[in-house]
């Protein structure tokens, strides 16, 4: 029996009504993408492709909203990041993190900014080692440093975010972020994996 798909339902029901509802996703509902680089400083040892290898990718970034508030109120800053080819099957391999605390345990909190000053993935990830570990970003003025960290340790610098070009209105509103479906060897956690990918399917197929 499986004792999560009654929340996983209800989550992911309650989400899409919501986008039905305001015509938009109910989280990150606007935002501005734009075309980006990515430069990872390789040498790492978490089991991962992507955190251990140096190397260069072009990504595409979307800024967001948590819950679309206008500036200057305090609101939950989303950044997503896709890396073309990277994921299972040849697909995109897609990571969001979120403003968040950057201590453990801060770390799985939604936290607007500026409280939060750290992104974070709130939920971590399996390597193909068998590692858990948690995603994030850190403004440094004119982009990102991308971070990963253990459970209860620092966070560790593997690669930097730059920004380009911004995209189109209409493209940046036509993408599609899907975190769920990872790499062979960077994995959402289980939970992670469940709730979000039904909760993004059922919304975004009620989306205008």
């Amino acid at each position: 029996m499986d004792l999560l798909a009654l929340p996983r339902a209800v989550t992911a029901s309650a989400l899409a009504l919501g986008t039905a509802v305001r015509g938009a996703r109910v989280f990150h509902p606007r935002g501005q993408a734009s075309a980006g680089t990515v430069r990872t400083d390789g040498g790492g040892s978490w089991g991962a492709r992507l955190l251990d290898e140096g190397g260069r990718h072009d990504v595409v970034v979307r800024v967001s909203r948590g819950v679309g508030l206008p500036a200057p109120l305090p609101d939950v800053v989303g950044l997503a990041v896709r890396f073309g080819g990277l994921g299972k099957g040849g697909g995109p391999l897609d990571l969001l993190v979120n403003t968040s605390g950057g201590p453990p345990g801060l770390r799985h909190l939604f936290l607007p900014a500026p409280i939060g000053r750290t992104f974070s993935s709130v939920l971590p990830y399996r390597t193909g080692s068998g590692r858990t570990v948690m995603l994030g970003a850190r403004s440094d003025g004119d982009g990102w440093e991308l971070l990963a960290a253990p459970l209860a340790g620092g966070w560790t610098r593997w690669g930097r975010l730059t920004l380009g070009a911004a995209l189109p209105d209409a493209e940046s509103e036509e993408l599609r972020f899907l975190p769920t479906l990872g790499a062979d060897d960077l994995q959402p956690v289980a939970l992670f994996r469940a709730v979000r990918d039904l909760s993004y399917r059922e919304s975004q197929a009620l989306r205008p």
